[in-house]
Parts: structure tokens; C-alpha cells; sequence
């Protein structure tokens, strides 16, 4: 059985650009309260873009559903 994949963003390195936002064909990743961006686990499909595009490097894709980094 094959595992979802999906973005995971730590927020900590996160500059809230939206770049992700922008490059998201799924309309799946947002920012949260102008503060940092997060993946809607339901909708993302762990294409990559996001992460290709993310600026500051703080996405990456992963196996499962969590899609936040504490």
C-alpha cells in the first residue's frame, strides 16, 4: 500500500512569503496569521513545488499526514 506524501513546513524558518501559496496547483499550502505557511494535509498530494520554490528552504515533503514541524 502506497503512503501519502505530503509538504511539512518548519515554522521557525518560515518567512511567510507565499511563495508556496503562489506555486501550489492544489491550492493546499496558506499562511497562518501572516506568520508562517502550513500544508492542508487533505489536499496536498507531496508534489514538491512548494518546496522547490520556497525561498527559505523550511519545506520539505514527507511521508504521512503530519504536516507541521514543532
Amino acid at each position: 500500500m502506497k503512503t501519502k506524501k505530503c509538504a511539512r513546513v518548519d515554522r521557525a524558518r518560515c518567512v511567510a512569503c507565499g511563495e508556496c501559496v503562489h506555486s501550489c496547483r492544489k491550492r493546499a499550502m496558506e499562511i497562518v496569521r501572516g506568520c508562517y505557511a502550513q500544508a492542508d494535509s487533505k489536499s496536498c498530494v507531496g508534489c514538491g513545488l512548494c518546496a522547490r520554490n520556497c525561498p527559505a528552504g523550511c519545506i520539505r515533503i514527507c511521508e504521512g499526514g503530519d504536516t507541521e514541524d514543532a
